[in-house]
């Protein structure tokens, strides 16, 4: 599948398993780790840009890559935040004023390289997320990282294309074979 496709279907799947009333999915550039594509829903005209351009760089709780660096494929703004969710700038300024409350976040990396991620939020009122659905999630991170990694090379890479700066894939083992 390509990358929005994959996304699209994952966010299907885990609604199912792991309900939340808003979800955004996107994929990452796994040098910077900076946000390259949103697949969103539940969010309001403007919440992306004000998210990237605002929180993400902003908000010092369960960041993408504090997540990325100690390989924690899934945290909780409530575990993050000792159960004061106010603490989290994006609670204060996206999720609380919208009518959410609760929110997962997924990194879904290969290795130390993130691939794209996701914030799967819950309306106020509703349940935490419980060990179950986090184990869930835990279990797929890794399977989203290795299909978004793939969907991005080979979207990147055409039997078809043809002259001097034609793009590949290659790769190598930890000895450079």
């Amino acid at each position: 599948l390509d990358t929005t496709t994959l996304r699209l279907e994952a966010s299907e799947v885990l609604r199912r398993i792991v309900p939340f009333e808003r979800h955004c999915l996107f994929t990452t550039d796994p040098m910077s780790g900076l946000p390259t594509d949103v697949v969103a829903e539940g969010l309001r005209e403007g919440e992306v840009a004000f998210f990237l351009e605002n929180v993400m760089f902003e908000d010092d709780v369960n960041t993408y890559d504090w997540m990325v660096r100690t390989r924690r494929p899934v945290a909780l703004l409530s575990e993050g935040t000792g159960g004061r969710l106010e603490r989290a700038l994006r609670y204060r300024e996206v999720l609380a004023p919208n009518g959410f409350g609760y929110e997962l976040r997924s990194a879904f990396t290969v290795g130390h390289a993130p691939w794209g991620g996701a914030e799967l939020s819950r309306e106020t009122g509703r349940p935490d997320f419980d060990g179950r659905e986090v184990a869930f999630v835990e279990r797929i991170a890794p399977h989203m990282g290795a299909g978004l990694k793939a969907a991005a090379l080979r979207a990147r890479s055409s039997p078809e294309a043809e002259g001097d700066d034609v793009c590949g894939v290659l790769t190598l083992d930890q000895r450079g074979r």
